[in-house]
């Protein structure tokens, strides 16, 4: 490439949520971070305390917000949340576990999987809604940023949709790319071109995170 490197994101997903042994549909529902969650990103701030962040941004959920301030207390920063970086709404079935989901709404699970882009919850959004929610806004964030390096604390699918934007990934492949609880993704642009550097990497992958030639197992 040409172009000489300009802005620098680090994409996280938030940590471990309160209720993540009931595995749940969260979405919109505003749930905090369990201990362990809370650890992960204690490990990430303290890792990355180098690192020249020139912004923290999340969404306005607790369980991105929680994690995200750690990282903006730790580089001195105010924390900015924004609602579009929130994660697709579940419509109805809005904090109920798997298994909750398929005794009031049989066949729905299935339904979804077979139709990814396009099945959406009573009440809820589609995975392209979503992505035309979170993408302007994500852009307008980059755009703010030129030749600087900023975090943003983001949800699974919400991180899904902005890398398949980024890597031109079908909407209906967008579960190819894994996102765990904490995980991190580095984008560094050239101009207006993102190269994915690092995807999914795990806080205890720490010791390797900040270091981009470092060759990281895709996850």
């Amino acid at each position: 490439m040409n172009e000489k490197p300009s802005c620098r994101v680090y994409l996280f997903r938030h940590g471990e949520t309160a209720n993540s042994k009931e595995v749940c549909f969260n979405g919109h529902f505003d749930v905090g971070l369990s201990a362990k969650g809370e650890s992960q990103f204690r490990d990430w701030a303290e890792n990355l305390k180098e690192e020249p962040f020139k912004a923290i941004y999340s969404s306005d959920l607790a369980r991105t917000r929680m994690g995200a301030e750690k990282l903006a207390e730790r580089h001195q920063l105010k924390l900015v949340s924004y609602p579009e970086l929130r994660e697709l709404c579940f419509g109805e079935w809005e904090g109920l576990s798997i298994t909750e989901v398929e005794e009031k709404y049989p066949n729905q699970l299935t339904e979804r999987m077979k139709n990814i882009e396009a099945f959406h919850v009573q009440g809820g959004e589609t995975f392209q809604q979503l992505q035309e929610r979170v993408i302007p806004k994500f852009e307008e964030i980059i755009a703010r940023h030129p030749d600087e390096q900023i975090a943003l604390v983001c949800h699974g699918g919400v991180n899904r949709v902005i890398l398949a934007h980024l890597l031109e990934i079908p909407m209906k492949r967008i579960f190819r790319i894994k996102q765990d609880y904490a995980a991190l993704n580095i984008i560094q642009y050239y101009g207006d071109e993102p190269v994915v550097e690092l995807l999914g990497a795990a806080s205890c992958d720490r010791g390797n995170a900040a270091t981009p030639n470092k060759k990281i197992p895709i996850q």
